[in-house]
């Protein structure tokens, strides 16, 4: 049975780049940016709590 792999690219500046290549920092704060975003297609508002 063939294994089935998954490679994640996301475009910055106009370039396609491997998530994997980049620093967690980044990869964190691009994650969150996704979830900000499929949230609000979902009809859910941002509240930012204060820590």
């Amino acid at each position: 049975m063939e294994e089935i792999s998954i490679v994640n690219y996301v475009e910055i500046d106009g370039q396609e780049v491997l998530l994997e290549k980049l620093s967690p920092e980044k990869r964190k704060e691009i994650s969150e940016t996704i979830q900000e975003r499929f949230m609000k297609a979902a009809g859910y508002k941002c509240q930012h709590r204060s820590v």
